[in-house]
């Protein structure tokens, strides 16, 4: 895959509905200046993460083969020259000790599933600013 011009923002969800809706609401609001990115599993997540270092990640916390918590394990473990993406953490897991073990693995924020898109594009928003 060739290194986008633009940022890369990856969406790593594995609901394709999900996935689609995502990306047409991130699209309509963050496309420029990011270059859109999809993952349908952890594995092909941090395949992505690992090949074109995105800014901002909004990744599922239920992925088939690597879930979002060992993607998140493995960006602190493994911090590529300082560079550390945003993470929107997102998952219908609202439980404490999933949300502290996602903010503690480096998440930013943490959103509940099901949620409107004016929600988290405001979330991803606040995160850019942070």
């Amino acid at each position: 895959m060739t290194k986008s011009l633009d940022p890369v923002l990856l969406i790593a969800e594995d609901d394709p509905l999900l996935r689609d809706i995502l990306e047409l609401a991130l699209r309509q609001h963050f496309s420029p200046p990011f270059d859109i990115r999809l993952a349908a599993d952890g594995a092909k997540a941090l395949e992505m993460i690992q090949e074109s270092s995105p800014s901002l990640i909004v990744l599922d916390i239920l992925l088939p083969q690597m879930n979002g918590l060992q993607i998140l394990q493995h960006l602190h473990d493994h911090a590529q020259n300082g560079h550390r993406p945003r993470i929107l953490v997102i998952s219908a897991l609202g439980v404490r000790e999933v949300v502290q073990q996602a903010a503690e693995r480096g998440a930013d924020d943490f959103l509940v599933k099901p949620f409107d898109t004016e929600t988290l594009i405001a979330r991803l928003k606040m995160i850019l600013l942070r």
